[in-house]
């Protein structure tokens, strides 16, 4: 992406780079104000509904919202200012948002519904070794500028991606009708879009001809990723309004034995 706001000392609503600017920091405050939004009512509802141990999944999921609001924030910041490093911390950062949102969509599935545990494809240890790859992939991606490290990155992302999808599809089969499959049906599709936002991305730049493609796909695409945050947001806050009802005295009337 282009540092459009950065070479205008004016503002001009004619010029299409203006525009497509704008575009862009609209779409990237969406993808922030998503993930605020869905951290907010995530801590609320394990805090004070959800009956299960899920601890792993909040903290992953949690990390993952973080990141998009970094990237969020890297969007932004590379409309203001010209660096060469914002597009290069933003790519590190989403790698860690699809990463930690699939871990956190892993811990989910392993969340215990019956007294029979599943077993683990991977043992514990095996998640702290791919986030290890993953930091050095995205500081490599940010120290070592060469032509090479976007490709190795976006192989990152449609690894996690297809990772995120598989347990995914777990996720909703094994838990159908809780919170955790409302949640992941919502979650998932923030993730695809984020894989095909930064894939077209890459191919649109060793192609010519192909910025104004590039430059819809980022902002319909992080649109929507915002949309799903919100509406994952929107999911979790109603399954706390239905357990809500069920004390709801304007519903429901005092009964008696007698």
């Amino acid at each position: 992406m282009l540092s459009l706001l950065a070479t205008s000392t004016t503002f001009d609503a004619n010029d299409p780079e203006t525009t497509v600017a704008i575009g862009h920091l609209f779409a990237s405050l969406a993808i922030a104000l998503g993930a605020l939004v869905l951290l907010y009512y995530t801590s609320i509802y394990v805090r004070d509904v959800l009956a299960a141990d899920v601890g792993g999944a909040q903290w992953y999921l949690s990390i993952g919202l973080g990141a998009a609001v970094v990237y969020a924030g890297a969007s932004i910041g590379d409309v203001f200012l010209e660096s060469a490093g914002i597009p290069l911390f933003g790519d590190g950062a989403i790698l860690f948002c699809i990463l930690f949102l699939t871990l956190a969509i892993r811990a989910m599935y392993h969340a215990e519904r019956t007294r029979e545990e599943r077993s683990q494809l991977l043992p514990a240890w095996a998640d702290v070794a791919v986030i290890a790859i993953f930091v050095v992939a995205w500081w490599g991606t940010f120290l070592l500028e060469s032509a090479w490290t976007r490709p190795v990155v976006a192989v990152g992302w449609v690894l996690a991606s297809a990772w995120a999808i598989h347990y995914g599809v777990q996720t909703v089969r094994v838990h159908e009708g809780t919170t955790l499959a409302a949640l992941t049906r919502h979650l998932l599709p923030a993730i695809v879009c984020l894989v095909a936002i930064v894939v077209v991305d890459l191919v649109t730049s060793y192609l010519s001809g192909y910025a104004a493609l590039a430059d819809a796909t980022w902002i319909v695409g992080t649109t929507l990723v915002g949309a799903f945050l919100f509406t994952t947001a929107v999911a979790i806050r109603q399954q706390g309004g239905e357990l809500e009802r069920l004390y709801d005295w304007t519903t429901w009337r005092d009964q008696s034995l007698e």
